[in-house]
């Protein structure tokens, strides 16, 4: 399932951040107290816009966050860099792997040892959440938000006991109104199918089945959505690679659509569905 859905992670990060609320809970547990205990999170808004190169943004998103201070109402922006890892003005490093964080918080430790003493050189030490050594029953948040890193631990240790603490989560959000146009149940369920074999998807489904029955049976019907999804993406995928090889061939768009049946302006809007689908 892992090739049918692009860049999963960064997809149900940026929906679970996007809502204030969680964006919230999450900020305040992993700021440095001086920072978070300076700051009227009642205030938090997310900024429209990006900081992230467009040829990047596949693979990497962003959030700026704008917030008042407490002391005199100031305002001040927490800036969220999505790459597997986070550098802002209060650098967070939220790390999810297989094995434990072995490298060195300081910046300048990423330089060569010859350069680490030039001036110039940036000097400070990121914070460091590391999740890779937690057991599901630790996880910490509000409920979007915990079922994110549940589902992120689970994606890298899918041997741990997740499945029921995921299943009754999703069996509590599924009772919830939708959200910010996004409906989560789908979103984490299709995380779920992305990242996890077929036999523990299928395992799964039985849990969920006992904790939230409705969400169960939903399981199926996304994973069929899902592989409409993929084969429709592929077909599209195809026939845009076809054509831009004939471009490059310097074939003119009059041969192109006796060929292909795709004209000029079918084919930019191919091109913008299959982007649209990478989001």
């Amino acid at each position: 399932m892992v090739d049918e859905i692009h860049h999963p992670h960064d997809m149900m990060v940026r929906a679970v951040l996007s809502d204030l609320a969680e964006a919230t809970g999450f900020l305040q547990r992993h700021l440095p107290q001086e920072v978070s205990q300076a700051l009227n999170w009642s205030t938090l808004t997310l900024l429209e816009g990006s900081f992230v190169d467009e040829d990047l943004r596949a693979s990497e998103a962003d959030f700026l966050y704008e917030i008042e201070r407490i002391s005199d109402e100031e305002s001040v922006w927490i800036y969220v860099l999505l790459e597997h890892q986070s550098t802002a003005i209060v650098p967070l490093v939220f790390y999810q792997g297989e094995r434990s964080w072995s490298y060195s918080s300081e910046f300048a430790d990423l330089f060569a040892e010859p350069v680490r003493d030039w001036p110039g050189v940036p000097r400070f030490s990121h914070g460091l959440i590391d999740q890779s050594g937690m057991q599901p029953d630790e996880v910490q948040g509000e409920l979007k938000s915990r079922m994110m890193q549940l589902l992120l631990l689970a994606a890298y240790h899918p041997e741990l006991a997740w499945m029921e603490q995921v299943a009754r989560l999703l069996g509590s959000l599924s009772s919830l109104p939708p959200s910010g146009g996004i409906n989560y149940v789908r979103l984490f369920v299709l995380y779920i199918l992305a990242t996890q074999e077929p036999e523990a998807a299928q395992s799964f489904r039985d849990v969920l089945r006992h904790h939230a029955p409705a969400v169960g049976d939903d399981l199926m019907t996304y994973a069929q959505e899902l592989l409409k999804e993929g084969r429709e993406e592929g077909e599209i995928r195809a026939e845009v690679r076809i054509i831009e090889n004939l471009l490059r061939e310097g074939m003119d768009w009059p041969a192109i659509e006796r060929i292909t049946g795709v004209n000029e302006t079918q084919f930019q809007a191919l091109k913008q569905r299959l982007e649209d689908m990478n989001k």
